[in-house]
């Protein structure tokens, strides 16, 4: 048979048709449900079963109220989530659970589809293409960080299958496998890429991102899509916008009967976290409603260590060096929209991460991951092949068309039925290629027990149990319950919106706000004490160190009342100036083994940095009978915390035997504990 006539006859063909070649048949297909559903075992068997702490839980609750969550917002995600978590309802799964096993069911659905995507970008023999394929989707699926998100309610898992539902719709748009003829292409791959780029782009602004990339590489793989009619484009327009309208989800959904947590009660009025306004509603769309915001070039650059180390802690040095070996392979084989795409996304990603500034930092270089899940099947292919060119053409393709075109060519005498095109020797390097490439995809295999032991989530029920215990003490019911901690608070949410038990009660946090009333866990307590009005303010656990602020009254554990600030007035006065302090005064009281002394400290201005106290008995020679030093206020509120008009007590002991001779003194101060300097010159004063 004569393949030359065979490829003219193709090249022909594709003139009028769209361009055909192996994207993934029914075995790939059976091939990527597999995946998945060995994915989705795995997340179940470690999935958290129950109500969450943090941005799980708001999602939890916030979806089965089809309510508001934080910025930005999230419609999709919570529309879809509620929908589900009602279609699991009857089967008595919670929606919380509900919720959580959706995210699992998404990140499955991710390795999937990394299978195909991997699949459509490579070329050669199909059995080389499909453990590409596969060690490209195992190492996603097995990423500690991507693992992780697939078992708790999350965004996460959701923006993969988007960003890979793009991937995979731009590739049907513009095909862009090794040595494929460029083609006509139909309307239909346009429009189903705009629709899921404004699914996309309406789930998660991360979604940005990739457009850069998505751009050049239309823009380089493909040219039919260009020429198509102006309504298709219109059309295309139309399902790109549309999604976004979902954001009109926001101003109709954070009113007080869809989204009771952003409007609670606080004493005679109401804290409402979100404004129906204009401006209100852009900067919560933008995030700037929030406390987040972007470090300078100096604090990016100081992340670099940081994203080193996570690169290697995920991928190991071999998983490294394979997605070196696969950009090299895209380069030898000339793949330039795919190198554009994967390039351009992973460097502005890897930018946005450097700089944003925000807590959960680390699952925003999951789409990091992916893109190097990508590289380092690319890696895979190209040992084994032997690192030979392959394009599209080659093997399993060659067959496909002769197959098509079998019936109008006339075999050769001697060639019988079984006539094939030639099928290229194997060489020595591609063995050892092969070999090496098995052997890859079983050590991305090794660590899966230990992963999924360290990230297991299926005895997380630690935030039921606090909650439990806390409503088990009978808080008053129109109580105010503050953390230091978002993520404690935010269960009390779930339970007064889905299970309707802690009606009434105010969960107060730092942050909650973007204002100076809830900077920190001092200013949040002045908050409620001065606003809440008869409602009284409970701490839901003990928080050593706000006492030397607060009146602290114990209650059934593990509350703490909170009855109000000090007003101390000490005994020996002593209104001594002391840099951004005032030294107000002190109390004495000994008894047979210790003195206890009770400062009492006014602050001026902010200290702007956590300080260490001292008190030191000195005799008459000035040596050390006692002394006793720590960081006032603890860890919750240390002296970079305090704030000018603050009048605390900081109470020292001083182990010393009564009666101390003679010309004994005392001698207070405070110091910077790294390097000992001292916040002013110490105050030294006789004892009573």
């Amino acid at each position: 048979m004569n393949t030359d006539s065979v490829l003219d006859n193709h090249h022909i063909k594709e003139v009028t048709e769209p361009v055909k070649f192996p994207l993934a048949d029914h075995n790939d297909r059976q091939i990527a449900l597999l995946l998945a559903a060995v994915a989705l075992a795995l997340y179940l068997r470690t999935l958290a079963p129950d109500l969450l702490p943090g941005d799980p839980g708001e999602f939890q609750f916030a979806a089965w109220r089809f309510g508001l969550a934080h910025p930005t917002g999230y419609p999709f995600y919570l529309l879809a989530g509620g929908v589900w978590q009602r279609l699991l309802a009857p089967a008595g799964i919670s929606p919380a659970a509900a919720l959580n096993g959706l995210s699992a069911a998404l990140a499955a659905a991710a390795v999937g589809m990394t299978y195909l995507v991997m699949l459509r970008w490579t070329a050669g023999p199909p059995a080389l293409r499909r453990l590409a394929a596969v060690y490209s989707a195992v190492l996603l699926g097995t990423n500690l960080t991507f693992w992780s998100q697939a078992l708790i309610a999350e965004v996460y898992a959701p923006h993969m299958v988007l960003v890979l539902g793009v991937l995979l719709a731009a590739q049907r748009l513009a095909p862009s496998a090794p040595g494929l003829p460029r083609a006509q292409v139909a309307a239909r791959p346009l429009l189903i890429l705009a629709g899921v780029v404004g699914l996309a782009l309406t789930h998660h602004g991360m979604a940005l991102l990739l457009m850069p990339g998505l751009a050049l590489y239309l823009a380089w793989a493909g040219t039919g899509w260009r020429d198509l009619p102006r309504r298709v484009w219109v059309a295309a327009a139309a399902l790109l916008l549309a999604p976004l309208l979902l954001y009109l989800y926001i101003p109709l959904r954070a009113g007080p009967e869809a989204s009771p947590w952003l409007h609670q009660r606080l004493g005679d009025g109401t804290l409402d976290l979100y404004a129906n306004t204009w401006a209100g509603f852009l900067h919560f769309l933008t995030g700037q409603s929030i406390s987040v915001g972007f470090r300078d070039l100096a604090g990016a650059l100081g992340q670099l260590p940081q994203a080193g180390w996570l690169w290697r802690y995920h991928f190991s040095w071999v998983g490294l060096v394979m997605m070196a070996l696969g950009i090299g392979w895209l380069v030898r084989q000339r793949a330039w929209p795919v190198l554009a795409l994967t390039g351009s996304y992973a460097l502005l990603q890897q930018v946005f991460v450097l700089f944003y500034n925000i807590g959960d930092i680390l699952v925003y270089y999951i789409p990091l991951y992916a893109v190097g899940a990508l590289w380092a099947g690319f890696g895979l292919l190209g040992l084994s092949t032997g690192w030979r060119t392959v394009n599209a053409l080659d093997d399993a393709a060659l067959r496909e068309i002769a197959e098509e075109q079998a019936p109008s060519v006339e075999a050769a005498p001697g060639d019988g039925a079984a006539a094939q095109p030639p099928t290229p020797a194997v060489g020595g390097l591609a063995v050892a290629g092969r070999i090496l490439a098995g052997l890859l995809l079983l050590w991305a295999l090794r660590d899966v027990a230990a992963i999924a032991g360290a990230i297991d989530q299926s005895q997380s029920h630690g935030a039921r149990r606090q909650w439990d215990a806390i409503l088990a003490a009978q808080p008053p019911t129109d109580a105010i319950l503050v953390s230091n901690d978002r993520n404690e608070i935010v269960p009390l949410f779930y339970l007064q919106n889905v299970e309707q038990r802690g009606q009434g009660m105010t969960g107060l946090f730092p942050l909650i706000a973007p204002d100076a009333r809830f900077a920190d866990i001092g200013a949040t307590l002045d908050t409620a004490l001065a606003a809440g009005g008869d409602q009284p303010v409970y701490l839901i656990k003990p928080m050593s160190g706000l006492e030397i602020k607060y009146q602290l009254a114990p209650a059934a554990p593990p509350l703490v009342q909170v009855l109000g600030p000090h007003t101390p007035e000490p005994a020996h006065r002593l209104e001594q100036p002391y840099g951004p302090l005032h030294l107000v005064g002190y109390d004495w009281q000994p008894d047979a083994n210790a003195i206890r002394v009770r400062v009492v400290w006014q602050v001026v201005e902010a200290v702007g940095d956590d300080y260490t106290a001292t008190a030191q008995l000195l005799d008459a020679a000035g040596a050390k009978l006692a002394q006793d030093d720590f960081q006032p206020g603890g860890d919750y509120y240390p002296t970079s915390l305090w704030k000018p008009g603050d009048r605390l007590v900081v109470e020292h002991t001083l182990k010393s035997a009564a009666p101390l001779p003679a010309g004994t003194t005392l001698l207070l101060g405070m110091y910077r504990g790294a390097d000992f300097s001292a916040l002013a010159a110490p105050v030294q004063v006789p004892v009573p």
